[in-house]
């Protein structure tokens, strides 16, 4: 019996060998040891008559439950033995010093749900929770721990916004060399952009929008060669834009209004061949309008309004035919004709105020303009009457015609959404018909 005991122990032991390993499962019957210990069994008095087959089939029969149940709790203890070995991620102390350094000096506290324990780079940190305009999530910070085998976490992405402090940007910033992100948007922060930003080379999106950041910008931005959307809008940023911007070929996006830049605009940003939004709105730009913006052809929305610019605006303009937005505004002098939109059918704004134009808007064909939905050309030397077909538009809810020359006589019917007009200050003539109020 106790050489069958033998037998049995090896059987089982046999079976998980096998199934861990992802092997056969053995034959009993022709194994050498089976049958060693068999021989053994016989020598030692046992039955020859097929009791031992007897006795194993049996035991196969009535214990198979049993030997199922032991093997998958050896299989689960093994994996669960695995998984406790491997260590938890860990952020890299650099950076998890950084992060809390920044939080400390701007009077802010990192939240439990993502600061487990200490250790920046875990909870919703490391989960699928949204960052972007969450704001159950703020500050927040999200990582990538997939560096030396999933052990070790870095911080990627930086979100401080709107929140009730102030201070500049902290110094500890320069540490966190994994950020793809900064986003510190309408907040208090003070003092210049720092030149370190430049040392931040895995930067893809940086949002500093809306603070009282002041001083010029710095040229190692333009080290930033990943740089996909740059917002510096609404700060008081002064100075000339440095020449190393151009080398942002990346760049899709730049917000820059509403600040006190001054000079004229980079020749170098011709370089940047994909940028499909530039708002440099109110401003301090000065100079040449740019010939060159007509050569960004995937240009979606340009707005260049509250700057003194000298006209006229180039013809290479239209060469921008997919442009949705379009936004000029106050040029100092010049002569400039309207024609150059004519092929800009898929624009849903268009705003050329104050831009010294002298044509009549017999030069556009307004008809193809159906995506329109705003229309302001105020302030400039247009004559002529208004195309009937503006009126008409299927989209269009805001006309503003007025300080122009126009002349002739209002339609007697409009759509329904042109809810907003100004004709002020012109030489209509006729009387006014019944949806004037």
């Amino acid at each position: 019996m106790e050489n069958f005991n033998c037998l049995f122990t090896y059987s089982m032991l046999s079976i998980y060998t096998s199934i861990s390993n992802g092997y056969p499962l053995p034959s009993f019957d022709s194994s050498p040891l089976t049958v060693r210990l068999q021989s053994d069994y016989l020598r030692r008095g046992g039955s020859g008559d097929g009791s031992l087959s007897k006795r194993w089939s049996s035991c196969l029969r009535h214990g198979s439950v049993l030997f199922l149940l032991l093997l998958l709790s050896v299989l689960c203890s093994s994996r669960t033995a695995a998984a406790q070995a491997q260590p938890q991620p860990r952020t890299d102390p650099t950076e998890a010093a950084a992060v809390n350094a920044i939080m400390a000096k701007l009077g802010l506290q990192a939240q439990p749900a993502w600061n487990v324990s200490g250790n920046p780079c875990s909870g919703v940190a490391t989960d699928d929770t949204l960052l972007d305009d969450n704001p159950n999530f703020n500050p927040g910070i999200k990582c990538d721990c997939t560096d030396q085998n999933g052990t070790l976490c870095h911080v990627t992405i930086l979100k401080i916004n709107g929140l009730d402090a102030a201070g500049p940007i902290p110094e500890e910033l320069r540490n966190l060399t994994r950020l793809t992100k900064l986003d510190f948007r309408k907040y208090s922060l003070t003092g210049p952009l720092p030149a370190f930003i430049g040392e931040l080379t895995d930067l893809m999106h940086i949002t500093v929008g809306t603070n009282p950041l002041s001083g010029p910008i710095p040229k190692e931005l333009g080290n930033l060669t990943n740089l996909q959307s740059l917002a510096l809008g609404s700060n008081h940023f002064n100075g000339s834009l440095p020449d190393e911007l151009g080398k942002l070929t990346k760049l899709q996006e730049m917000y820059i209004d509403s600040n006190n830049f001054s000079g004229p605009l980079p020749a170098t940003l011709s370089q940047l061949k994909i940028l499909s939004s530039l708002w440099a709105s109110d401003n301090n730009f000065t100079g040449q309008f740019p010939d060159f913006l007509g050569s960004l052809t995937n240009m979606n929305h340009l707005r260049l309004q509250g700057n003194s610019f000298q006209g006229p605006i180039p013809k290479s303009l239209s060469n921008l035919t997919q442009l949705m937005s379009l936004r000029i505004g106050d040029i100092v002098n010049g002569s400039s004709s309207i024609a150059f939109i004519g092929n800009m059918t898929s624009l849903g704004d268009l705003v050329l105020r104050n831009c010294k134009i002298s044509d009549t808007l017999a030069s556009v064909e307004f008809s193809k303009f159906v995506k329109l939905t705003l229309l302001d050309l105020s302030f400039n030397n247009i004559t002529g009457q208004i195309p009937l077909s503006i009126f008409n538009l299927p989209s269009l809810n805001f006309i503003f015609l007025g300080n122009t020359s126009l002349s002739g006589t209002l339609p007697a019917t409009k759509t329904q959404l042109l809810t907003s007009l100004d004709f002020s200050y012109n030489h209509l003539s006729g009387s006014f018909p019944s949806w004037v109020t």
